[in-house]
This record gives C-alpha cells, structure tokens and sequence, in this order.
C-alpha cells in the first residue's frame, strides 16, 4: 500500500500540468509539488487554474511572444540553474542582459516585433553558447 502512494504522489511530481474539473467547467492547473528529504510534501510552485478558454485568449494574446521569450532568457541566463548549464563569459552575460531589457522595453511601448527581435537575438546567443 505504502508503494502505491509512493508511486501515486511521484507521477504528481513529475506532472507539473494537470487538469483538474470543477462543477461548471475545466480548468487547466500548473503547479509543483515535490516530497523533501524529511518526508514532507511540499508545494514549491503556487497552482494557477484557468479555463480553456482564457489559456486559449493567453497564448494568442499580441504580447505573448514577448512575455515567452523574457521568461525563457530568465530561466537559461538569469536564475542560478541556467547559469551553472551553459559556458557564460561575463561579456556575454552582460550583452544577453542589454538585448533583453531593450526587447522589453521597445514590447512594453507597443512595437512587439521590434522587441521579439531583440528578445531572438539573446536567446540565439545563448543557443550558440556551450553547455557544461
């Protein structure tokens, strides 16, 4: 019995999207949980629900490109895991960075495909660069 919750709680962990229904529709939820080393179930990531309707209304909303592409430079240049994946100079870092406040800039005044530009050119630098 102890391994089926076991083997139950593990398939939550590695599925952070789940789907989950309420009495008047479906909501897809993203969220992460995960058991520590004390046996603790812990929730790292705060669960979002929305409908289908409005992930819908999200993805194809005129800025979504720009707020994807900030969040994926974040994840692979900014936050301490992205950094220890790839072979960053400090020089690189800092030109990263320069291409990613200017793309936010230029889609936060409304000229998105001037700033998914400047967001494409940063994340192509980090593409090109070596992993460790």
């Amino acid at each position: 019995m102890k391994k089926i919750i076991i083997l139950f709680f593990l398939s939550f962990l590695f599925n952070s999207i789940s789907f989950a229904s309420t009495e008047s529709d479906k909501k897809i939820c993203s969220g992460f949980s995960k058991w520590t080393e004390e046996g603790e179930f812990k929730q790292i990531r705060e669960s979002k629900c929305m409908t289908e309707e409005e992930y819908n209304a999200y993805l194809n909303s005129p800025d979504y490109l720009c707020q994807y592409y900030q969040k994926s430079i974040w994840k692979e240049s900014e936050r301490a895991y992205g950094k220890k994946q790839y072979k960053y100079t400090d020089e690189k870092l800092k030109k990263i960075k320069k291409l990613k406040d200017e793309g936010k800039a230029l889609c936060d005044a409304g000229k998105l495909k001037e700033g998914e530009a400047k967001l494409i050119e940063a994340i192509t630098i980090i593409s090109f660069t070596m992993m460790n």
